[in-house]
């Protein structure tokens, strides 16, 4: 019995080092896909077939090929493929998302092991996203990727949210998800944060619970469950201070919730070159967006337990890779799809050449051109006096390439989102209201101050038919100093604010609706109320929608997208090559909205209302009153 028993004891502690012993695993991943299939670049230059004959980033081919490289690279070490989030919005594609179940469909065949449910999968509304997966399921079956989301929460007393649910019911979606491999038992969790939500106005009447009590109930869950590595899918986002520390959702919430070893972000589209360490040991990864990075995290799981980086590489996607062509003959599948279903009925081809630019075009604030062109279209396309839109919906920058040539398919991802009030299709719709001159400047003291309230470019203003000044040194929603209406081909003419007339104005559905929401956003300060063309007060935003047909049943609305397009096309071809020019200097690239800081009294009270001269006078009451209680003690004297 004794030498049975030493010889237990003996097997026991040979045993336990291979019990403790470290094991490597490998976390690959990606984020923010937003439907970008076919590399970042003009389309017509795009070439995964061949290498190094083209600059364009990106491709959903050259990914799968870089994937299997590095599986292969990673031999028998256990390895998970995560994204987190926004893997749909922002390119022709997503206008088949709902029938074809496109980006899905790919995930699914490169081999992802889950994904988080991002904001721009609710652009189409829940029931939109529930097509979307049960287009993909009808494809690919019950090897369909997971989705994760564990703070969605569904309203019991709506049915908008129904076809969404049944997919939670179904296991299409959950809330958590357990994976072992390689002799590691993963636990993966998915978090939608607050910041996201707030962005997202079709998510209704889906809601979703407090991240960091969600999270802190899942790993509990997952723990008591056997996960040995938690990791959270986020698509929540971090953002770089001026002292260069990262901060932002995905930080904090590991600050505050303990149990989480590794966090695959979204949302705000960073390229870590690094992984951000929380707590001096819990690594937050993002790759971009748009398919431009695959990160690639390996890690340790130590004899204690505790998952440690080993090393990290943000691979770059681009031209040295060659596109896997069982991907790219999908991809082709799916360009003949949106052609036939969303292009054709407009007059347009997904391939089809439009224009040509001369420079590239940016969205930063400090650059007008493109902005100068979207509005232009705007105001055009509903023949509307002015129009204005947020800096956040322009979508992408026009990239001049090579060539400078750009296809419908990069015009397209200009101005990609929105769904229609009344037919349900793909982009914002068009609407066209009526305001007097004292409601103009109201509108534009509301835009000039959204976006420095919200400290964000995206709600930096744009205009078209108008050009004004502001002075900062004035009270909010008193600043504007000046107003012109017109554009540079016509000439400008100085607004007179008693003008009686009715100015018609122009902007998609998402942007314009504040419109009516201006009493409420300046809490009763400024009034504005939309008319049609004899006056009489719109209700409602649906009922300013613009009806292209008015002779066919039911609204036929104008989409943004479409109103871009048709202004492209419109302009002139100087060089007689068949494709429109689109301006890049001079008139093209004037300033719209001037900063015009002065204390000049002429400059302080122009145009000037009841804010400015009531705040005025208030400070001037103060000072009299100051100057008098001072000089009392010198007449007692």
């Amino acid at each position: 019995m004794r030498l049975f028993s030493s010889f237990l004891l003996a097997g026991l502690l040979a045993a336990a080092p291979l019990v403790a012993a470290e094991r490597s695993f490998t976390i690959l991943h990606s984020n923010d896909w937003q439907s970008r299939l076919l590399g970042f670049g003009p389309y017509n230059e795009y070439s995964p077939a061949t290498l190094n004959d083209d600059d364009t980033v990106g491709g959903v081919a050259r990914l799968a090929t870089l994937l299997n490289e590095r599986r292969a690279a990673a031999g028998d070490e256990p390895l998970l493929l995560l994204d987190g989030g926004d893997f749909t919005m922002g390119t022709l594609f997503h206008t088949i998302a709902r029938e074809m179940g496109s980006e899905l469909r790919l995930m699914t065949e490169l081999g992802y092991d889950a994904a988080v449910i991002g904001n721009h999968e609710f652009d189409f509304r829940p029931a939109g996203l529930a097509a979307m997966i049960s287009a993909a399921h009808k494809a690919k079956g019950d090897a369909l990727l997971p989705l994760l989301s564990s703070n969605m929460r569904f309203d019991p007393a709506s049915k908008a949210d129904d076809s969404l649910q049944a997919h939670a019911e179904a296991g299409r979606i959950l809330p958590y998800k357990l994976i072992e491999r390689g002799g590691i038992r993963f636990g993966l969790f998915g978090l939608l944060g607050n910041n996201a939500v707030a962005v997202s106005p079709m998510i209704k009447p889906v809601t979703f619970a407090d991240p960091v009590a969600t999270a802190r109930e899942t790993v509990a869950k997952l723990r008591e469950e056997g996960a040995e590595v938690v990791i959270l899918l986020s698509h929540m986002g971090v953002t770089q201070q001026a002292d260069g520390r990262w901060r932002g959702e995905e930080v904090e919430l590991v600050e505050q919730v303990p149990g989480i070893d590794i966090v695959v972000g979204g949302h705000s589209h960073v390229a870590l070159p690094q992984p951000v360490l929380v707590n001096g040991r819990t690594p937050v990864v993002q790759a971009g967006s748009e398919i431009q990075y695959l990160g690639e995290l390996r890690m340790t799981l130590g004899a204690d337990g505790v998952p440690r980086v080993r090393d990290y590489r943000l691979h770059p996607i681009n031209d040295s890779i060659a596109g896997d062509e069982a991907i790219t003959a999908q991809v082709e599948d799916f360009k003949q799809v949106v052609s036939e279903r969303m292009l054709a009925p407009k007059g347009y081809r997904f391939d089809q050449s439009l224009a040509k630019v001369d420079q590239s075009l940016g969205r930063d604030f400090s650059d007008q051109t493109l902005a100068n062109l979207v509005t232009d279209a705007l105001r055009h396309a509903v023949d509307a006096d002015l129009a204005f839109t947020g800096n956040g919906t322009i979508r992408d920058d026009l990239l001049k390439g090579r060539n400078g040539v750009q296809d419908v398919s990069d015009l397209f991802r200009i101005a990609p989102l929105g769904i229609g009030h009344f037919d349900d299709e793909p982009g914002y719709p068009m609407i066209k209201a009526y305001v007097s001159a004292r409601e103009i400047k109201s509108l534009l003291e509301v835009l000039l101050l959204a976006y420095q309230l919200r400290d964000s470019q995206s709600y930096y203003p744009r205009v078209s038919g108008v050009r004004f000044s502001y002075n900062p040194w004035r009270v909010p929603f008193d600043r504007v100093s000046r107003i012109e209406i017109g554009d540079p081909v016509r000439g400008y003419r100085e607004l007179d604010l008693n003008d009686t007339r009715l100015y018609s104005i122009g902007a998609t559905s998402y942007v314009g609706s504040f419109t009516w929401l201006v009493p409420d956003l300046t809490k009763g300060l400024l009034e504005v109320i939309p008319k049609d063309a004899e006056g009489r007060p719109l209700p409602r935003i649906e009922d300013a929608i613009v009806d292209q047909d008015p002779e066919t049943e039911g609204v036929q609305e104008l989409k943004e997208w479409q109103a871009l397009l048709d202004h492209i096309r419109s302009l002139p071809d100087l060089d007689g090559d068949g494709l429109a020019d689109i301006p890049t200097t001079g008139a093209a690239a004037e300033v719209r909205m001037l900063r015009a800081p002065s204390l000049h009294p002429a400059e302080l009270f122009r145009l000037a209302g009841p804010l400015q001269w009531g705040v005025s006078l208030v400070i001037l009451a103060g000072v009299l009153l100051i100057l008098w209680l001072l000089s009392r003690p010198l007449r007692r004297r």
